[in-house]
């Protein structure tokens, strides 16, 4: 290839870019003014109100009321974070010298991906999350290979700040914070351990102070109690592990029998009707059980489940090895909720929002044409997990500045789908969507330059 070709701005590049623009264009096309399940509903019910009725992240349903504000409905929510994904997508070439006419090949593959035409059109909390993450890790990226102090530190800004809408989207996301200040400080190492590590401490402090100040801001005014959501997700987290011991061997919990002697034999008798591994949410059909599991302290369920931990580990890791294998394999992928099209929510905040149930004819074509990624590698977080993986060696085995940024996000994808062995209670797609949209972005990004032998500078370093 001539390097009139693989100069900057080379016809591979722009035909790259183009590509990004023009995926974004069918997916507005496709897919506005957005899909909406659920806690979509529930959440702008939220932010239009400036109320705080459920556990979803509270900044989710103010980022909400704030595109509706400007333009009622989610129309412009969904362009915004549609146009931050295929932006960040096309910025990745800026971080690397050459662009390779394999990078648009990729690109098109890429965009004929649920995961990528159609999610970024439905109004999750999580796809926002892994939008904000994608964004955050190639401001990082442009950050690293700036040689210049003000532009480095202006990068490192924004990416601490999508980084912290990212962990207010998806607490335990602030796990990816963790692997990119490691970035931070590698690269910086050769200019003095030192310096490279205050800075790397330095731009944790901003995510942290950014993720203060944001979860501060979000709460609706006028709210008086304290935000309860993560208590209660944990609530969930120990009611669900306890069913699911219970469903496999009679343990005594004792802690509950001295609350309530008789409830530790309902539930024993109860669970085991309704427990599944796919959802939590099949130990509502029992209102009966639901209703007394409501009535037990917080301390006394916590202390139930820490004698869980303790005194039945090997219990306590098949019960959750189950559970994160729903979620990472999807074994019955029907049952997780792989996709979500239309506008279906509860009929007072459908009423109070003036929505109405819509199942198209467009939607019906979506959701049959992600039937066909069903069931396939391409639509199954284990191939994403080893692409992931296989994407992050390579770029450590080449180690510019950017690829110790891309890197990084592998590794944080991959830590944050390992997560789901603590925390899971359900096998819906979308909690580890992350993980697919990054080793995309990984792939992405190597395509634009798939030269994987070192700079000569670090082939010397060696010798």
């Amino acid at each position: 290839m001539s390097e009139a070709i693989r100069s900057p701005g080379s016809a591979a590049r722009w035909t790259y870019r183009l590509v990004m623009l023009g995926a974004l264009a069918l997916m507005l096309r496709l897919n506005w003014p957005g899909h909406l399940s659920v806690d979509s509903v529930l959440a702008l019910h939220e932010g239009r109100f400036h109320l705080r009725e459920t556990w979803n992240p509270a900044i989710f349903g103010w980022l909400l009321g704030q595109a509706d504000a400007v333009v009622e409905g989610t129309g412009l929510a969904v362009a915004i974070s549609g146009a931050l994904l295929f932006a960040a997508w096309a910025v990745l070439a800026q971080l690397r010298p050459v662009t390779s006419w394999l990078a648009p090949i990729v690109a098109l593959a890429a965009v004929a991906l649920p995961q990528v035409m159609i999610y970024p059109g439905i109004v999750w909390k999580d796809v926002w999350f892994a939008e904000c993450s994608i964004a955050g890790f190639v401001a990082l990226a442009l950050a690293l290979r700036s040689g210049v102090a003000a532009p480095r530190w202006a990068w490192l800004l924004v990416s601490a700040l999508l980084f912290a809408v990212a962990g207010l989207l998806r607490q335990n996301g602030l796990i990816l914070a963790a692997p990119a200040a490691i970035a931070i400080a590698w690269a910086g190492w050769p200019r003095g351990r030192v310096r490279s590590a205050g800075g790397a401490v330095a731009w944790l402090v901003l995510v942290a102070a950014a993720t203060f100040a944001l979860s501060v801001y979000a709460q609706p005014q006028g709210v008086d109690e304290p935000d309860d959501a993560g208590a209660r997700g944990v609530r969930i987290v120990q009611t669900y592990d306890i069913a699911a011991a219970v469903t496999r061997t009679p343990l005594p919990l004792s802690h509950i029998d001295r609350f309530d002697p008789t409830l530790d034999d309902f539930i024993r008798s109860e669970a085991p009707k309704v427990f599944s591994p796919t959802r939590v949410d099949t130990l509502d059909d029992d209102s009966a059980l639901n209703d007394r599991m409501l009535q037990v302290p917080s301390d006394v369920l916590r202390a139930e489940w820490f004698d869980l931990m303790r005194q039945h580990p090997g219990l306590y890791l098949k019960v959750r090895a189950e559970d994160f294998r729903q979620v990472f394999a999807t074994p019955e992928i029907d049952r997780c909720l792989p996709i979500y099209v239309g506008i279906d929510g509860p009929a007072p905040a459908m009423h109070d929002l003036k929505l109405k149930t819509r199942r198209a004819v467009n939607d019906g074509r979506l959701y049959n044409y992600s039937t066909w990624y069903m069931d396939t590698p391409a639509l199954s977080h284990i191939t994403y997990a080893a692409i992931a993986l296989i994407v992050g060696l390579v770029l450590l085995w080449r180690r510019d500045p950017a690829d110790l940024a891309m890197a990084a996000f592998m590794a944080g994808a991959l830590g944050f789908a390992a997560s789901f062995f603590v925390i899971s209670i359900a096998c819906d797609y979308r909690y580890l969507y992350l993980l697919d949209m990054a080793a995309i972005t990984g792939v992405l990004y190597l395509a634009l330059d798939p030269r994987i032998s070192r700079p000569p500078e670090r082939r010397q370093a060696r010798h």
